[in-house]
């Protein structure tokens, strides 16, 4: 892969998990207002959006140094960086279930949460496979 490429790609990748996120928050409070989700406050809904945006920008700054620095091992760095998202959103609900009090605020925190994180998965599983497709297509020419 091409420098240029790598940076170009990091840059849309962040652009559009920025805008995947908004879309998501804004349908969250979308549905807390017309009462779907029956939460009293937008910590839950706050906590995700940023866990989101952190993982974007980690994700991607890892991705182009890895790119660019071993081309060779990005399967290796998709396989952590999964297992180092999967962990850290652990470690995210546990910190949140021990913040707080209420049962049904845990309980709406963890499915909102979940659904954020599932998203997200999807976006990544489903955008860097079309760019090692497109880089693998630019190789076999």
């Amino acid at each position: 892969m091409d420098e240029k490429f790598i940076e170009q790609t990091g840059k849309r990748y962040c652009k559009y998990g920025i805008w995947l996120t908004a879309a998501l928050t804004l349908l969250a409070i979308g549905a807390m207002g017309v009462n779907l989700l029956e939460m009293t406050s937008l910590d839950a809904i706050v906590v995700s959006a940023i866990y989101s945006l952190v993982m974007v920008f980690a994700y991607s700054a890892s991705w182009k140094g890895i790119a660019k620095a071993s081309p060779a091992s990005m399967t290796k760095f998709y396989l952590a960086a999964s297992a180092i998202r999967l962990i850290t959103a652990a470690l995210v609900v546990i910190a949140y279930c021990l913040l707080s009090k209420n049962k049904v605020i845990i309980r709406d925190f963890v499915l909102l949460f979940f659904a954020y994180y599932v998203i997200m998965l999807i976006f990544d599983s489903v955008f860097f496979a079309r760019v090692e497709k497109c880089n693998n297509l630019k190789i076999e020419k």
